[in-house]
């Protein structure tokens, strides 16, 4: 396989990777729908299809700024060449951390270091229970 990706692959490993959450949008109305809350610019979900597949390539700018808020990603992650790698919630949270100033980063490491005393006190107050 060869170590470039495209930018229809790097997108589809990102649309994919919210559609296993729950949570997330699912289809490509949901995310245009979700671009245009965020301030746009309007995308339509025909185009976002285009982008996905292949059939639409090198887009604006402003739209690569727009699926890079939207994702959570830096904007490099399109302009990068690297293997292609799921891009799994732990991955985007560290994308997004590498925007936040160094003082961002320190509370973003501080709540997470809270939030694993919390899970590591609950699992042994209540063990196997479901968090």
């Amino acid at each position: 396989m060869s170590s470039h990706q495209t930018f229809a692959q790097k997108l589809s490993a990102l649309i994919d990777s919210v559609r296993a959450d729950e949570g997330a949008p699912h289809s490509y109305r949901e995310l245009s729908a979700a671009i245009d809350r965020a301030g746009g610019p309007a995308m339509s979900p025909a185009y976002l299809q285009q982008l996905a597949t292949g059939k639409r390539i090198n887009p604006k700018i402003h739209y690569v700024e727009a699926l890079a808020r939207l994702f959570g990603v830096p904007i490099t992650y399109f302009f990068e060449d690297q293997e292609p790698q799921p891009v799994g919630e732990a991955k985007l949270m560290a994308m997004r951390a590498q925007e936040l100033s160094p003082q961002g980063r320190r509370q973003v490491m501080d709540l997470l270091e809270l939030v694993e005393r919390y899970e590591r006190a609950a699992e042994r107050d209540h063990p196997g229970e479901k968090r």
